[in-house]
């Protein structure tokens, strides 16, 4: 237990941070998306395999492209939370985990920190900038979507977990201001709870 000499110096309690998605990033994905399909339209005509199995590869390329535009026309307009920091713990939409809770939090390391082996570069791949997470305690993955569509959020929640990032591409706020927020209010999390154990010097959060 702390003694008085060792409490910690008063720390204001952090605005909580809401990240949303970047309509402009997704905008602008939808129209390269829609340009791609129509493009798909030159395959019958410049293909050399006969126009029946032509038509039906760009019909194929189509519908993907179609329903890879609708996913991106609903993230333009959705704007429900998709990360939250505050005094809880941090919650991040595409784990599925729910808030995880601060003291349940080893260390969060920057992108610039991360040297990453070539088998998890290959598959699995992260666009820079992200945050790479480490937990005490694998949280439990729970699916909001109704049965078939929970069991593919579950499948791809378990795969993201393992290797817990949280990338900027997509959304509305740096990777910088989300661990400056994190910073603040893990500063506040171990003001309030003085006799809780603290994570090691070498993995608090930093962005050097």
């Amino acid at each position: 237990m702390k003694t008085d000499d060792d409490a910690l110096e008063p720390v204001a309690k952090p605005d909580p941070l809401v990240v949303r998605y970047n309509r402009q990033v997704h905008g602008f994905r939808l129209i390269a998306i829609l340009v791609l399909g129509g493009l798909c339209l030159i395959i019958p005509f410049v293909a050399e395999a006969p126009v029946e199995q032509s038509w039906r590869f760009a019909s194929l390329l189509m519908a993907a492209a179609f329903a890879w535009a609708v996913v991106t026309a609903f993230r333009i307009r959705d704007r429900s939370p998709q990360v939250r920091i505050d005094e809880d713990g941090v919650f991040v939409r595409e784990w599925h985990t729910g808030t995880i809770a601060w003291e349940n939090i080893r260390f969060i390391a920057h992108s610039s920190q991360v040297r990453r082996g070539i088998v998890a570069s290959i598959t699995r791949t992260r666009r820079k900038p992200f945050l790479l997470f480490s937990f005490a305690e694998l949280p439990k993955v729970r699916p909001t979507a109704p049965p078939p569509f929970g069991w593919i959020q579950f499948v791809r929640a378990e795969f993201a977990i393992q290797e817990p990032i949280l990338q900027q591409y997509g959304l509305d706020t740096p990777v910088n201001d989300i661990l400056s927020s994190i910073q603040d209010h893990i500063a506040y999390w171990q003001f309030k709870n003085p006799d809780a154990l603290e994570p090691p010097a070498d993995a608090k959060p930093t962005t050097e």
